[in-house]
């Protein structure tokens, strides 16, 4: 039981592993377009920015074998990143296992793939316990960071003025929220706020109800109302999530802290176009709040650059406002919809490699590897048996797999065989043979549990049964060979992924 919770451990911990490699390298891709796209458009919408950083961390949450046809992955020939966690499981293990017809593996062969084995899953569950102590550590400190501004929100009285009330269900409706929204006030911060999503919270500092300054409350209720109607508290917290899930990678960070920034922009745009306020009367209720000592945004994600520049841009940008500029807006999110369609899948379509003319190969069936990421551990052709020692000449090729692994149909063909007691001799175990037809046959021996039947049709990929040790073998493994109108062929003129290695399978 304990090795088999080792084991599955360890598997989790190479998918994370893999996984984790490849989305950090993705998205620092993206991060740097994103970086240049958002320089080129620094005058253009903040909502088309804001957008933009958040393919950044959209990339983080999505398949790393994403493909879309003429995307950035498909148009760059980024190397496919399809192949099963075995590949990556196995890059480094010896093979541990023969068969009668030609493997040339021995016992201390088996005990040096044992260890290698017990090595490579030690790395990996240190590999993801310190995943989990980053996730927990991270994850526990921004937890707490948003728990004090829940408790703030919670300790602090509604404000009962009606003006307030008044004007902060004005712009409510102005901007049709229908749900319930409460407006609170203390002095345990001096920073406004607004928190939840369902039941939101509007909190504003006793200071600011204090001064006598009927635009700077309106413009602070108004741009708090505009977060509120984003439901950015809903992305806030997504945000959060990833930024734990990948605390390691600063992108995910640094994506984070930029979203944030261009949903500011988003929310003061989004209060101008109402016309309710002008653009210089909001500025200038910024100023007042910076000149009360107050931060203009809360901080759940910590700072990362100068502050006052970013606030000096945003008073730019808000003195720059124009309705025709507000008008461009409404290209933003079909256009960033458009380039994340482009840039967000990296993954290179399944893509088939035509096999060497051949005059006994028909060109019209190209096979697959039949156990993705499994190890040869025998060629075809000539070879010494490791059973009498003699001269043999192997009719396939010899493959390890770990143990109980899967075995793939290598193209869409007819179950011909699939028995225990195969006709052609008991060494060879449990056996399945498929028929591709244009003369093309496929064998399989040695499997531990059969999935198909005889007569039965299949597609490539589908599993046929998984590697065992059933017949004469020296250990577990699978043996596969190609027919070619009943003649024995290479399978390596075949199969694409070994075509043109036979001399590295130690033959």
């Amino acid at each position: 039981m304990g090795a088999e919770l080792l084991t599955r451990s360890s598997e989790l911990a190479a998918v994370l592993l893999r996984v984790a490699g490849w989305e950090t390298l993705f998205s620092t891709i993206l991060f740097l377009i994103v970086l240049i796209l958002t320089w080129l458009l620094r005058h253009a919408s903040p909502i088309l920015r804001h957008a933009l950083w958040g393919l950044v961390l959209l990339r983080l949450a999505l398949p790393v074998d994403l493909w879309v046809p003429y995307s950035l992955g498909g148009l760059a020939g980024e190397a496919e990143i399809a192949p099963a966690v075995e590949a990556v499981w196995f890059e480094a293990w010896p093979s541990a296992a023969a068969s009668e017809s030609g493997e040339l593996n021995e016992a201390s062969a088996a005990q040096a793939a044992e260890d290698s084995e017990a090595g490579a899953a030690s790395w990996l569950m240190l590999v993801l316990a310190l995943w989990l102590a980053g996730v927990s550590i991270v994850g526990y400190a921004l937890l707490r960071k948003r728990s004090f501004y829940r408790r703030v929100a919670r300790r602090s009285s509604p404000v009962g003025d009606p003006g307030v009330l008044a004007i902060a269900g004005r712009w409510k409706n102005e901007f049709g929220i229908r749900r319930s929204v409460r407006i609170v006030t203390s002095e345990d911060l001096r920073s406004p706020f607004t928190f939840g999503s369902l039941r939101p919270v509007v909190y504003l500092p006793r200071a600011i109800l204090g001064m006598d300054q009927p635009e700077l409350l309106e413009s602070v209720l108004a741009h708090e109302m505009a977060h509120v109607s984003r439901w950015d508290d809903v992305l806030l917290q997504l945000q959060l999530l990833l930024s734990v899930l990948y605390f390691f990678n600063p992108v995910a960070w640094l994506s984070a802290r930029r979203m944030r920034e261009e949903s500011e922009r988003v929310c003061d745009r989004l209060v101008l176009s109402r016309g309710g306020l002008s653009a210089r009367t909001y500025g200038q209720s910024i100023v007042a709040v910076l000149r009360l000592g107050l931060p203009s945004e809360p901080t759940f994600i910590p700072a990362l650059g100068r502050t006052k520049e970013r606030l000096e841009m945003r008073l730019k940008a808000i003195m720059r406002e124009e309705p025709a500029a507000r008008a461009r807006a409404t290209y933003s999110l079909p256009l960033a919809f458009a380039l994340g369609l482009f840039l967000l899948p990296m993954a290179r379509g399944p893509q088939v490699e035509e096999a060497p003319a051949r005059l006994d190969q028909p060109q019209e069936v190209v096979l697959s590897n039949p156990m993705p990421g499994s190890r040869i551990t025998a060629a075809w052709g000539p070879t010494l048996s490791p059973f009498t020692g003699k001269e043999v000449h192997h009719r396939g090729i010899d493959v390890v797999g770990k143990p109980g692994a899967e075995i793939h149909a290598p193209a869409a063909g007819v179950v011909e065989v699939a028995t225990v007691e195969y006709s052609g001799g008991r060494d060879h175990g449990t056996v399945v043979v498929l028929d591709h037809g244009n003369g093309i046959k496929t064998f399989y021996s040695h499997l531990d549990v059969l999935a198909v039947r005889e007569g039965e049709r299949v597609s490539r990929g589908e599993a046929l049964g998984t590697q065992g040790s059933t017949g004469k073998v020296t250990g577990a493994h699978l043996h596969f060979e190609v027919w070619v109108d009943g003649e024995y062929t290479d399978p390596a003129l075949f199969v694409a992924e070994w075509r043109g290695q036979q001399s590295s399978f130690g033959i």
